[in-house]
Formats: structure tokens, sequence, C-alpha cells
């Protein structure tokens, strides 16, 4: 009996939901592998990933009393997928860099984003306070969560600094052999999961958790910042890095100076030697960010655009297009007329504000918002244009004007509404109740804030399998924060009522 307690008490939900975040970056690695070794467009982890997430789902459909909304939620989402594939299907040409089951391959993988985070708020949030349990063990499933985002980028670091040491590190940008990803495939993708969990990692290092904690937090910020700043090659991980380390002590100043009115020397100190010590390094050392931005300077000037006798604003492919389509020669079932008369519009959109060639998503957000008004549909505007139905160079990688145009109105509000209005509210929280927030929320909140901002500026943020993972815990620690607080208002309004009935 009391093998089988301990036994129940290990194989919980929430630990299974806590070992799916550490899995993450060992999925990744094995995804890389897999598609490189065997030379195919899947991998294994593909069916490995939605096991965990199925189970829990399955476990709350079961269990709770809320089946009727889900399987409604399930028909919502279902229906939407259906209307956006026809709208696919109908506009499809040529030059769409895609089929249907590439696009529904999307559909699925933002519909499992909206699906975890639900499952976390869960049982994270909701399914925990409905549980009879004592005061001291209310917040250890949340404390778990924190340990296996700090495991998994443990895990980041570790096969990071594995690969470069057994030289068999990919390049980020292997065209140009410039930064290193490791075993991953995008280093873009690496490098905003990473600064995703620091902002998880970093206020560990106050006093209130454990020495080992610390230092093992510490530690894993040094190891990650330098690899962020000065071997991955992208501006999300430079920039990304030095933002969250600044952003942090910021927080810890305003949070020091409002409660107590003193600064968290400490802390702050900390944090500060990790900045001074990283600027340090990329100044010995150097950046391969630095390359790259350099590189692609010099590429600017090379494309030579016969109808200006200058330099293209455009890059090449659709520059040969655009002298296709002046000349007449394009044909509406390789790209509609709506798509020829916006790269005409861009390419001269581009001239006029000398946009460089080497801007790909410059010239992808004037594309589809161009794009946009040419066609000028009620069900383009509310299920999409397709995110596959573009030309290879023009498929949107800014995410969230991607949810707009490329699965509309609608697929906006089903995909990335949830985690809008939980930055949004979240922000409006930190701002109403500064005097009571912790600085583990307000970072959360950064985080969260930082992950949309990534996404639409670099993109591949909610897509990626893991990042969205990260992004699913910063929005349940926020929720979960939340609910704390209005727990702590609700405790103090009951008492004070209670005094006064006393009275």
């Amino acid at each position: 009996m009391e093998k089988e307690g301990k036994l129940k008490k290990i194989f919980t939900i929430e630990n299974l939901l806590c070992f799916f975040i550490v899995i993450c970056p060992i999925l990744d690695v094995s995804s890389f592998l897999f598609r490189n070794y065997f030379d195919t467009s899947f991998s294994i982890s593909t069916f490995i990933r939605p096991i965990i997430p199925i189970i829990a789902g399955i476990y709350i459909f079961v269990k709770d009393k809320i089946r009727p909304q889900l399987i409604f939620a399930a028909v919502v989402y279902a229906v939407y997928a259906g209307c956006h594939l026809y709208v696919f299907y109908r506009i499809k040409t040529g030059c769409a860099y895609g089929n249907e089951l590439r696009e529904l391959q999307y559909l699925i993988n933002y519909t499992f984003m909206v699906m975890n985070l639900f499952i976390y708020y869960f049982f994270f949030t909701k399914y925990n306070r409905e549980k009879e349990i004592k005061d001291e063990d209310k917040g250890k499933a949340i404390n778990k969560l924190k340990k296996s985002v700090l495991i998994a980028l443990t895990l980041y670091v570790g096969f990071m600094y594995l690969s470069l040491i057994t030289g068999t590190s990919s390049y980020t940008y292997p065209e140009d052999q410039i930064g290193f990803k490791g075993w991953f495939e995008s280093g873009n993708s690496l490098g905003t999961i990473m600064i995703l969990c620091l902002f998880i990692v970093l206020p560990m290092l106050s006093k209130k958790n454990p020495t080992k904690i610390r230092i093992w937090a510490l530690l894993l910020t040094v190891l990650a910042g330098v690899y962020l700043t000065t071997l991955l090659g992208t501006r999300t991980g430079l920039f990304g890095f030095i933002l969250v380390v600044v952003v942090y002590i910021i927080i810890c100043i305003i949070h020091g100076l409002i409660q107590s009115k003193k600064i968290n020397r400490k802390t702050i100190t900390i944090g500060t030697i990790i900045f001074i010590a990283i600027i340090a390094v990329v100044a010995v050392f150097g950046s391969r960010t630095f390359e790259r931005r350099k590189l692609l300077q010099d590429r600017e000037d090379l494309i030579y655009d016969a109808m200006t006798g200058m330099s293209s604003h455009v890059t090449g492919d659709m520059l040969a297009m655009v002298e296709q389509i002046k000349k007449g020669e394009m044909s509406t079932d390789y790209m509609s007329e709506e798509m020829q008369q916006t790269m005409l519009d861009v390419y001269e959109l581009a001239n006029e504000y000398e946009i460089p060639s080497t801007d790909n998503r410059a010239l992808q957000f004037l594309y589809h918002s161009t794009l946009v008004k040419n066609q000028a549909g009620i069900s383009l505007t509310l299920f999409g244009n397709g995110y596959m139905t573009h030309y290879r160079e023009m498929i949107f990688e800014m995410e969230i004007p991607a949810f707009l145009y490329n699965f509309g109105v609608i697929g906006f509000f089903l995909y990335c509404m949830p985690f809008l209005f939980i930055a949004l509210y979240g922000v409006y929280v930190l701002i109403k109740k500064v005097k009571h927030v912790s600085v583990e929320y307000a970072t959360a909140v950064a985080g969260l804030c930082f992950a949309i901002a990534i996404s639409f500026i670099s993109g591949y943020t909610f897509f990626n399998s893991s990042s969205m993972m990260m992004i699913v815990v910063l929005s349940t620690l926020i929720v979960n924060d939340i609910k704390d607080l209005e727990d702590m208002e609700m405790k103090i309004y009951t008492l004070n009522e209670g005094t006064q009935i006393e009275k």
C-alpha cells in the first residue's frame, strides 16, 4: 500500500507534463539527427511529442465536468480548419510553396499550441486549486514546472557545447558557414528557446531559492550568455540575451525600491557582473552575429536591376518575376493577377523606400500587407489567404501579422488571441498591483511580451514546438500568479468583512 501511494505521487499528470518540458531538447536533437541521417522531411519526435499532452487531454475529458465545452471548442477549431483548407484549395496556384497537407501541418501545430496552453492552465492553476491540499504544498507543482525549465535549459546548453567540443555542430547559416547551432534545426529558434528559458531561470538567483539552485542558475546563465552572444550568430541571441539580463536587473531594482525602499545589492551585483562579463567576452572574441550582418551588408549591391540601372532593392528571384510580369509573360495559372499586381507594387515601394535586397522580412511584410488589399475578399479576410499559397521567398516569417493575413481574423482570434490576452492582462495587473507582484511574475510577463515581440520581428516562435512550450509555461506562471494575487485580495476582503461584523 505504501509503495502504491509513492508511485501515485510520482506518476501524476503534473509530473508527466513537467517531464514533457524536460525532454524538449532531447526531442529537438533527435529530430535534427533523424532528418539529417535518414534524409527525410519528418522525424520520430513528430509522433512522440503529442503523446503526453494527449494523455493529459483525455484525462481532463474523462474526469472533469467540462466535456461539452471541450467538444464545442474541438468543433470550432475543426470547422475553421476545414474552411481555411477549402479557401487554400480554391486560391492555390502553381507558385504555391506547399500543398494542402503542408498547410494542415501548420493548423495542427497551432491548434496543438492552444491545447497545451489549456492543459497546463488546467493542471497547474485551476485543477490544483480545486484539490484540498495543505498550504505548504500549493506551490510544489509550480516549482516543479520552473525546475523542469531549468533542467531543459541545462540540456540545451549541454548539447550545444558537446557539439562544439566534438566538432559536430552544424552551422547557423550553412551557406556562409557562420554561427553554430549544434544538433538543432534552426539557430534562430534555438536562440529564442534559450532566452525564453532565461526569463524563468534568472529569478532563481534570488535568496529565497536554495544555494545549489542559485549556483546552478548562475552557471547556466553565464554559459548560455557566452554561446548566445558570441557563437550562435543571430541578432535574437545577441540582443535577446542582453535584453533579458537588463530587464531582470531593472525589475529587481524597481521591486526593491517599492517593497522595502532599498535595493537587493547582491542580486543586482550578480546580474551586472554577468552583463559586463558577456560584453567583455563579445569585445575580446567578437560575435558571429556581426560577421553575418557585415556579410549581408556587402551583398546589398550585388544584384543589378536592369530596369532602373541601379542596385536592386528586391531579391534576384523577385526581380526576375517582376520582369516577366511587366513583359506579360507570367501565367495566371502560376501566379494570380492579384499576386502579380502585388509583386509590381512591392517592387515600386522597395525602390521608393530603398529597402535592402537582403531584408527579406521587410519585403515579406510589404508583400502580404499589399496582397490583402489587392485580394479584398470576405472569405480571405475571415479565413486567411493561406500560409503556403505564396512563392517561396514570400512565405511570411513574421508570425503575428501572418496569423492575421494568412489565417484570417478568425485564425488570429483562435491561435494568437489567448496568448496576447494573457500578456496584456498580465501587464495590466503588473501596473495596477505593482506593490504586490513578485520579481518572478514581472519577469514572466516580460518574457511573454518578448516572445510576442520576437514572433512579430523574427518569426517561427509559436510554430517551433519547443519555443511554443516555453511560451505556454510563461503564460501558465502568469495566470497562476494572478490567481494568487486574487486569492490574497479575497482573503483580505473576507477578513475585513469579518472584523466589521464583529464590531
